[in-house]
């Protein structure tokens, strides 16, 4: 017999006290995050200012070491505000008006109003006006009322917007709107309204820079800190706009300290698109690689003057910042969902230097992994380092795969393009910028051993001793005679054409012609990994392209170009045992190619080594002498 016979029992599904408890912990980053929630409505609103305001009184203020502290957080817009039944379906959570397959703005899921708002406080207030202030409704959602018993949300009344909400908010001045106030503050992260408005604007101006910059609809995001033991509140208010936080640092004016708040600090690298077909409908992923110009992180290649107090570029201001957004902006209907570090390599300090945004439509929602409180995006963020074969079954071609993902319904299928694609610029753009901070140059350091003269410099004496006594011409020696601006002019098209940012083009132009060389040698990426180097003529210049995608490049003239200063006597040993290792396997492949040619081939590969050969001796005269 069941010993509890006679006692009320509640067979609920789940204790409203416990699960209001565990979605409280509900994996909302920071009480910036959670703000963010309450501006997508506003957004979703259609407002065109939305308004951050902290408020701040003394705490303990009988106390010696009294401090101000927030104890009540407000976002107020001037959207179009809601009637009374979408007021009370807004505190709902599983409800809202924006819920379905739609899939066109920001909003999916209808719980983030209320999941934000018991992330952070115990209670929030809500007025909404469609016709003025005055005319407003309220409702309320209390966590202790919840824990207590309460299964409802109220019903909304007719209350006006109080007198000291009117004083703080520019919004609320306006016909149609809405004001959310968070109070009884338990969980905010940080207790001082500065504090806290100064990492809202950042991660705001990043989040929503889309909006700010939108040229037909442009949204201001205005933060004011008040405090309330002034009797007048208007004069205890500071105020600051919110700037856009571009990660790719592709606008003109942005956040960015100066001198990179009024022009780019990044050029745009490359980009793409995709079309992709799920349940029926289409959705675009586009994709913009970014990476620092040389004036941000090369001293020597900058027009700024640099204050010894950060010789380094990490050290700068603008470096500080770009630390703060490295990684990839992962951006779901011009909002940005979570700035992911999965692509990072968080040991390397110049991984600031290079910036992807992936931006996707809400009906890829299931293929990327988009979560409830749109922090992530996690199935997207396990491409990092893709590699498939380690999922590919034993002898599965690349395409085989993805038509076994497909059928399986698997997401993967519609990102792997897109992954591989990803870390190939990454990579690529990790070699550009090491290659802009530690020189452009990959012969430029490089000097003969007894006279010091550059190897582009020896290598222009012999070309022009050749022409002069006559011997067999090429093509260079051919060249029409152009203009100086017109040699410069080529160059820096030839250089762009092979992904050389505009500024150092023009440093390599300027240096070859004005130097008189007739040869220019650097290391750029080609775009394939089969040549080791290509070979152009620009007038009477011969360019060298080393393929810097070519393990040539990475396993030898790395290892005897980059910098022996801070390297022991085994380090360089090892080093020079690296660089004869690579020579002999070089000699040893055009050996096997040889070997592997037909014989009529063959004979014109003989031919060709040995003129090779004998242009070669020519060269290592002066080396000689």
């Amino acid at each position: 017999m069941d010993n509890l016979a006679g006692q009320q029992l509640d067979f609920s599904i789940v204790s409203p006290r416990l699960t209001v408890e565990a979605m409280r912990d509900s994996g909302y980053k920071d009480t910036d995050h959670a703000l963010a929630e309450l501006i997508d409505n506003s957004i979703e609103a259609r407002a065109t200012l939305v308004e951050v305001i902290a408020v701040e009184k003394l705490f303990q203020p009988d106390k010696p070491f009294a401090r101000p502290r927030i104890f009540e957080i407000a976002v107020a817009d001037n959207g179009e505000g809601m009637d009374r039944t979408t007021l009370r379906r807004a505190l709902r959570f599983g409800d809202g008006t924006r819920l379905g397959n739609q899939r066109r703005g920001m909003g999916r899921f209808g719980i983030g109003l209320p999941l934000a708002t018991i992330s952070q406080c115990r209670r929030v207030d809500i007025w909404t006006w469609q016709n003025g202030p005055s005319n407003s409704f309220h409702c309320y959602l209390s966590i202790d009322e919840v824990e207590e018993g309460a299964t409802q949300i109220p019903n909304p009344t007719l209350q006006p917007v109080p007198d000291k909400w009117l004083m703080l908010s520019s919004s609320t001045s306006e016909t149609t709107g809405t004001l959310v106030v968070w109070s009884c503050l338990d969980r905010v992260r940080w207790k001082g309204g500065k504090t806290t408005l100064t990492r809202t604007e950042e991660l705001c101006g990043r989040i929503y820079r889309k909006f700010i910059t939108d040229p037909d609809h442009p949204i201001t995001i205005e933060l004011k800190l008040a405090n309330a033991d002034i009797a007048n509140v208007d004069k205890g208010i500071d105020r600051r706009t919110c700037l856009p936080n571009d990660p790719l640092y592709l606008l003109e004016t942005s956040s960015t300290p100066p001198p990179f708040d009024s022009k780019p600090m990044f050029r745009l690298y490359n980009d793409r698109t995709w079309e992709i077909k799920y349940n029926g409908q289409t959705g675009t992923i586009k994709v913009k690689c970014a990476m620092a110009k040389p004036d941000a992180i090369n001293e020597r290649k900058s027009e700024i003057e640099w204050p010894k107090s950060y010789a380094k570029a990490g050290q700068s201001p603008w470096g500080k910042h770009a630390d703060r957004n490295k990684g990839i902006s992962i951006v779901r209907a011009q909002r940005e969902l979570t700035l992911s570090q999965a692509w990072v390599n968080s040991y390397e300090p110049e991984e600031r230097w290079w910036t992807v945004e992936v931006e996707f439509d809400p009906v890829l929602d299931e293929i990327f992994g988009v979560v409830n409180n749109k922090q992530h995006a996690h199935i997207f963020e396990t491409g990092a380092g893709f590699n498939w074969e380690e999922i590919a079954e034993q002898d599965e071609t690349y395409s085989e795969l993805l038509d076994r993902l497909d059928e399986t319904d698997d997401p993967r299928s519609n990102l792997i393009e897109v992954w591989i694609w990803i870390d190939k610029q990454i990579t690529q753009m990790r070699k550009e910028r090491k290659k802009i901070m530690e020189g452009t140059g990959s012969s430029g350091n490089t000097r003969h051993p007894t006279t010091g003269e550059t190897v582009e410099d020896v290598a222009t004496n012999i070309i022009n001793e050749q022409a002069e006594k006559g011997e067999e011409k090429g093509e260079t020696d051919y060249a029409p005679n152009i203009s100086d601006d017109e040699k410069i002019e080529e160059i820096e098209k030839s250089a762009r054409q092979v992904r050389v940012d505009p500024d150092t083009a023009r440093e390599w132009a300027i240096s070859t012609v004005e130097s008189g060389r007739r040869v220019l040698m650097k290391a750029v990426t080609l775009g394939h990994k089969h040549a080791f180097f290509n070979v152009q003529t620009v007038s009477d210049i011969i360019e060298v392209w080393l393929n810097d995608q070519h393990p040539v490049y990475e396993h030898f003239i790395e290892v005897i170009t980059s910098g022996t200063q801070d390297q022991d006597f085994q380090e360089l040993s090892d080093r020079i045992n690296k660089a004869a290792f690579t020579l002999q396997m070089l000699i040893y492949a055009w050996a096997r190619y040889e070997d592997k040619a037909p014989p009529r081939i063959r004979e014109q590969l003989e031919d060709a080594r040995m003129a090779w050969g004998r242009e070669a001796s020519r060269f290592f005269e002066p080396i000689e002498s």
